[in-house]
């Protein structure tokens, strides 16, 4: 049986580095996925997917015939969501109200790839959940991309932002309490030293 390699050659100062790894930690060079290529199949229907070209953008996305669902390759998902698309594309005006989280969860495989991508909460609160792999792209289910496009035309990335600002700052403000605490118990103890205080006493 073929043996899967360990280790692979780094693109700028041809090292031996883990196979896994995208930054070389000998040059911190990044490193190029080599992905074998195979068919786009929809990891849901595994189908043939159609390539769909979009107007007057000329965006080519990758969509299944059977359940609608759509593959973005990374630069192809970062366009779809900037604002500037968004607020052009965006058919659903007013606020966006969170629908309920699919079930049962099933991890599907990257197109491109075949690996197993992770699930996401898009915005984290958006309770759209993305299928993502991280080097190649996005798996968005029939009407995920027009929920994404809502959520930040109604400033949902702007609340998500201000939400974890509040998060950082509320935990910065208990470790700072507990410094005072340690810091202050750490002066109580110093000042109370039991074997100052015995033999200060014997004196």
């Amino acid at each position: 049986m073929r043996k899967t390699p360990k280790t692979k050659q780094c693109d700028h100062c041809r090292k031996k580095i883990n196979v896994k790894s995208r930054i070389c930690p000998f040059c911190a060079g990044r490193t190029k996925d080599r992905v074998v290529p195979r068919a786009a199949v929809c990891p849901r229907c595994e189908v043939a997917l159609n390539i769909h070209i979009t107007h007057p953008d000329r965006e080519e996305y990758d969509i299944c015939p059977q359940c609608s669902g759509l593959w973005l390759d990374r630069t192809e998902f970062h366009r779809a969501t900037r604002k500037t698309n968004v607020y052009r594309h965006t058919q659903k005006k007013g606020e966006y109200l969170r629908g309920p989280l699919r079930d049962p969860v099933k991890y599907i495989p990257c197109v491109r790839c075949g690996q197993g991508m992770n699930r996401k909460n898009f915005g984290r609160m958006s309770g759209v959940i993305i299928d993502e792999c991280r080097s190649h792209g996005v798996w968005l289910d029939s009407g995920e991309l027009e929920k994404i496009r809502h959520f930040i035309a109604d400033g949902g990335l702007e609340r998500s932002r201000d939400r974890e600002i509040e998060k950082v700052r509320t935990e910065l403000k208990e470790l700072a309490t507990q410094v005072d605490k340690v810091t202050f118990t750490h002066k109580l103890i110093h000042f109370w030293n039991p074997k100052r205080w015995l033999f200060s006493g014997l004196r």
